[in-house]
């Protein structure tokens, strides 16, 4: 997502006034988070510590967020120190790399999910008019496999991972382009340097509405309120696409539970706020404040989902 759009959903809950919502008092609260300032989880968790009372955004990149979860699985279980997280820290990564230093399902426990998003295939100037559909794309890449290639943010992401699976599923060769940003891919993609992109909604929120991308297909297990005329991959043959992108809070394990029900309260009450509805419904995204079971249960399904896909696709984090 692109940081002036973030910074306007930041702006949103700032108007709703967080300052009633703190969740810890005495010793500052960490929102620790495994990315640099200005990118999506770090603009994300300051959507709540900005106005939070006594708390502070940690920010500790490296390692694809890894770094930041080992932080807070190391860190006391008093509410004090938690994590805010794109979902493949939690759900993808123990598929990808073959040793972690941290347990998804041992060393956190969920509070809520934050943003959520709707991911799609896109495509541009350079994919025929007439190519209005995942069966008409994948037609086309096998008569043009010279082209057949989609950008994503980066390697060993979901995104990456949809487009194997778009690839595979469909029977033909989907070269992956890695770029620095999901925006970027998308940007070459609208101006016909490549034929597609795999990305979240939200990075494609300015290209739809002008006409200058088509989307061919959307992950979910419905359309998109959002974008009713674009059909899904389920409608269109492709199974286990009944997913989304998303960030989530998570608390070390052993957290106690009032402390994670006020964690999940304090979401849920920024989400209440008309206008932080209305600037994510801008960006094609929803922030349905999840109780820790949902966020729970996601997790486990997410896991199971993604783990014969990384397999099937043959990669490793040297490829």
């Amino acid at each position: 997502m692109q940081r002036r759009e973030l910074l306007g959903t930041l702006a949103g809950l700032t108007a709703a006034g967080l300052a009633g919502t703190a969740w810890a008092q005495g010793d500052a609260t960490r929102i620790v988070v495994g990315f640099a300032p200005g990118g999506g989880a770090d603009n994300t968790a300051r959507l709540y510590a900005n106005k939070a009372t006594n708390t502070v955004v940690e920010n500790r990149p490296g390692a694809g967020g890894r770094l930041a979860a080992e932080v807070v699985r190391a860190a006391p279980a008093d509410g004090r120190t938690l994590l805010v997280t794109p979902d493949p820290v939690i759900t993808l990564y123990p598929h990808v790399f073959r040793k972690l230093a941290y347990d998804p399902m041992q060393d956190f426990r969920a509070v809520s999910q934050m943003v959520t998003s709707a991911m799609a295939l896109a495509v541009g100037p350079m994919v025929p008019a007439s190519v209005r559909n995942l069966n008409d794309f994948a037609a086309w890449c096998k008569a043009n496999p010279d082209k057949a290639s989609y950008g994503t943010a980066g390697t060993g992401s979901p995104l990456h991972f949809l487009g194997a699976l778009i690839g595979r599923t469909n029977g033909f060769a989907f070269t992956h382009v890695p770029f620095k940003g999901g925006i970027l891919a998308s940007q070459d993609v609208a101006a016909g340097q490549i034929a597609s992109s795999v990305n979240v909604l939200g990075e494609l929120a300015a290209l739809v509405p002008s006409g200058k991308v088509r989307l061919l297909g959307v992950t979910g297990s419905s359309r998109s309120r959002f974008l009713p005329d674009v059909p899904t991959f389920l409608e269109q043959g492709m199974k286990d696409t009944d997913f989304g992108a998303w960030f989530g809070m998570f608390a070390p394990a052993r957290t106690p539970d009032r402390v994670v029900q006020a964690l999940q309260a304090a979401v849920k009450q920024a989400y209440s706020a008309p206008e932080v509805r209305e600037t994510l419904n801008k960006l094609f995204m929803e922030g349905p404040a999840s109780t820790p079971e949902e966020l729970t249960a996601i997790v486990k399904a997410d896991s199971a989902r993604w783990g014969p896909v990384v397999a099937a696709s043959g990669y490793t984090p040297e490829s």
